[in-house]
């Protein structure tokens, strides 16, 4: 009995252990592979901008290669091996680079629809994030805001 006590029990640990670490993303969602969100974007463009087929694969290519950039960078982050602002700046650096790569792919108008979409995208997020005249409290990692009663 204990021999088969001392296997079951590490057999549970490292299943716990493994389920930790493969939790649940921002917002409680299971963290998606950058290949599953490049999927995701692509698909996204393609109904939202008419993309060829042709488009459509070079997208999901770029969309691939800055999922895996960002996940570097991720890790790195969540490691504490990187300097939150440096990292910061290489973020920034990167959308540059691949919204040029997305220009070289798109059509003119497909391209500027593109960045009309985004710029809607940051100020909705924006939006979200700014407690409209209420106040704001952190403890324990939880936020929580309390909006201000109209008068």
């Amino acid at each position: 009995m204990k021999k088969l006590l001392l296997p079951l029990l590490a057999l549970v640990l490292s299943a716990t252990a493994a389920s930790a670490q493969a939790g649940p993303g921002p917002g409680g969602r299971p963290q998606r592979t950058p290949e599953e969100m490049a999927a995701r974007q692509t698909e996204g463009l393609t109904r939202q901008l008419g993309l060829s087929a042709d488009q459509s694969a070079k997208v999901q290519q770029i969309m691939l290669a800055r999922g895996q950039e960002m996940q570097a960078m991720r890790g790195q982050l969540q490691a504490g091996t990187a300097d939150r602002q440096q990292l910061r700046e290489q973020m920034l650096a990167g959308r540059t680079k691949y919204d040029d790569q997305l220009k070289a792919v798109l059509t003119p108008d497909q391209y500027t629809k593109y960045t009309a979409m985004q710029a809607n995208r940051r100020e909705h997020m924006r939006d979200m994030a700014a407690p409209q005249d209420g106040k704001v409290k952190a403890k324990d990692g939880k936020v929580k805001i309390k909006a201000k009663a109209d008068e």
